[in-house]
């Protein structure tokens, strides 16, 4: 039996709208067109929300150390955030609280994408893996050597 046209234009229909639902806009992409990391870090400032140590680690040198550095950590560091700007330069605000009055509300720092993107560079000097980046997180990994130890910091923002 020969199908109807009513029936190939049915199947047709239904084939392109299974194929439409099938589909998801990632984070990543607008209009099939990937961010760039640079324009991921740029969009908007980042506010830590996780920050782990492996040992664990004395943040406030008061001789209480922890794997979860963000709970030992005072509330006037939690509440400062950093924006990445697209010409190099991070500035890290002290957001409304300030553990020195004194300091400065901002500071910079310089800020560049290496070793094919994998890496994020600070101040010419310290170097951090780029676990990951998308629109709304901001993972972060590096190593220091302190007293013969040597320290992972796992690094968790978002906007």
């Amino acid at each position: 039996m020969k199908p109807s046209i009513q029936q190939i234009v049915f199947l047709l229909l239904t084939a392109g709208a299974a194929t439409l639902s099938s589909c998801n806009k990632d984070d990543n992409y607008d209009n099939n067109n990937p961010k760039s990391k640079t324009e991921l870090l740029t969009a908007g400032s980042w506010k830590r929300t996780a920050l782990t140590s492996n040992p664990a680690y004395d943040w406030n040198a008061n001789g209480t150390s922890s794997t979860d550095v963000l709970s030992i950590m005072f509330a006037c560091e939690k509440d400062n955030f950093d924006t990445y700007k697209t010409n190099g330069v991070m500035e890290t605000d002290e957001g409304p609280t300030k553990c020195n009055p004194s300091d400065p509300q901002t500071w910079t720092t310089t800020w560049d994408l290496i070793d094919n993107e994998t890496k994020i560079l600070y101040d010419a000097s310290y170097t951090y893996t780029l676990v990951e980046v998308t629109e709304t997180i901001l993972r972060l990994s590096g190593t220091f050597e302190e007293n013969g130890v040597t320290y992972t910091h796992d690094e968790t923002y978002g906007h």
